[in-house]
C-alpha cells in the first residue's frame, strides 16, 4: 500500500511541521528528520504521478557538467540516462526523499536545495531529485528529533515495507529499496543504479 508522509512519521511517532515548496527556508533550526513529497498534504497520495517527471533539460545540463558520467561503463545520452532514472521511479508513491540533519534541518535542507546538479557538495547524495521537472511542485516535511541516524533508518525501512508489488516488480533494483532519489539505505546498502561520476570528484588531500 502506498506510504502518505504521515505514514513514515508516525514510524518514528513524529508529527511534522507545516511543509514548505521547495526553495523556501525550512524554519526549523534543530536537528531532525525531513521528506521531500510530491505534495502538502500529509495523508494523501493523490499526487503520486504514474510517469517519471524527469528533465531532459536536467539530464543535458548533468552530461554538459559531468563528461565523466557513465551508464553501466558506458557514455549515455540523455535519453539512455532518463531511462534508467524512471526505472526507479514508484508510480503510486508520493514521497521521493527522505533525509536526516545532525545539526540544523533548516541548514541542511538549504544545503540540499542549492548544490548543483553535478556538483559534489555541500549536500549531493540525493542527486536524483535535481533531475525532475517538478521541483516547483514538491515540499518538505521537518521534523525535529534526536538520534536522527535510528530515525531516518527507521523511516526508510517503512518506506520500504509500503511499497507495492506493482511498483516493486518494475523497478530496475527490486531489492534495494527506498525512496527515487535515496541512493543508499542503510548506509552501506547501495541502490544498484548503474551510475557513476554524477558528482564531481572528491578533492585530493593536498
Amino acid at each position: 500500500m502506498p506510504t502518505t508522509v504521515s505514514d513514515v512519521f508516525a514510524a518514528v511517532d513524529l508529527v511534522p511541521r507545516d511543509a514548505v515548496p521547495w526553495g523556501v527556508r525550512v524554519p526549523e533550526p534543530h536537528p531532525g528528520v525531513y521528506v521531500v513529497a510530491l505534495t502538502k498534504a500529509v495523508d494523501l497520495t493523490d499526487a503520486a504521478r504514474v510517469q517519471a517527471p524527469i528533465s531532459e533539460a536536467a539530464l543535458e545540463e548533468l552530461l554538459d557538467a559531468r563528461p565523466e558520467l557513465r551508464l553501466d561503463d558506458e557514455v549515455p545520452d540523455a535519453a539512455a540516462l532518463r531511462r534508467r532514472l524512471a526505472a526507479f521511479w514508484m508510480p503510486d508513491e508520493v514521497i521521493v526523499y527522505i533525509g536526516l540533519a545532525g545539526t540544523s534541518l533548516q541548514k541542511r535542507v538549504e544545503q540540499y536545495v542549492r548544490t548543483p546538479l553535478g556538483a559534489r557538495s555541500p549536500h549531493a547524495g540525493g542527486w536524483p531529485l535535481k533531475t525532475l521537472s517538478v521541483l516547483d511542485d514538491i515540499y518538505v516535511h521537518v521534523a525535529a528529533c534526536g538520534d536522527v541516524d535510528t530515525t531516518e533508518r527507521t523511516m526508510l525501512k517503512a518506506f520500504a515495507n509500503g511499497i507495492s508489488e506493482r511498483a516493486r516488480k518494475h523497478l530496475h533494483d527490486p531489492e534495494r529499496l527506498m525512496p527515487f532519489a535515496n541512493l543508499e539505505a542503510p548506509r552501506g546498502n547501495r541502490k544498484a543504479h548503474g551510475i557513476t561520476g554524477a558528482r564531481a570528484p572528491r578533492r585530493k588531500a593536498e
